[in-house]
């Protein structure tokens, strides 16, 4: 053990956590200036769902790693948006897929460009080696952590 003192803003969880909180504020921001009806946990469902329409509840929270309880409630908020809409599953009639609307389906080229803008603000400044090397280190992270 070091004698090192600990300083909280110095910390890789607290820099990671402020950064990752920055980046999610931006993102709404931005989906909010071009007045896009979506918030950043609703995003990471459509984006599942345009890669892959009509999933299941479950599948939607193990790709987004939330908890069921929350994809429900984003799923609720997403229908009286007219965004997504519930299909009773064809074989289990305990399980609904969650298909995009026409509306939604309408959405995703703006809301694609707004996460580029963010990505592109976000990286601001950074060369193409530092991202790369920066990306990897987190990747090594998330790795530790699983």
């Amino acid at each position: 053990m070091t004698n090192k003192k600990y300083v909280l803003e110095e910390s890789i969880g607290y820099k990671i956590v402020t950064t990752a909180r920055l980046v999610t504020n931006r993102l709404n921001q931005n989906f909010k200036r071009r007045k896009y009806p979506v918030t950043h946990e609703q995003w990471s469902i459509m984006i599942r769902l345009w890669e892959e329409d009509g999933l299941t509840q479950n599948k939607i929270a193990e790709l987004t790693g939330k908890d069921s309880p929350s994809v429900s409630r984003l799923i609720n908020n997403m229908e009286k948006k007219d965004l997504v809409t519930r299909v009773p599953h064809p074989v289990d009639k305990r399980t609904n897929l969650i298909f995009l609307t026409n509306q939604g389906k309408k959405l995703q080229i703006g809301l694609i460009e707004q996460a580029q803008k963010t990505i592109d603000d976000i990286s601001a400044g950074i060369d193409e080696e530092e991202m790369r090397i920066f990306l990897n280190v987190l990747e090594k992270i998330n790795e530790n952590l699983n």
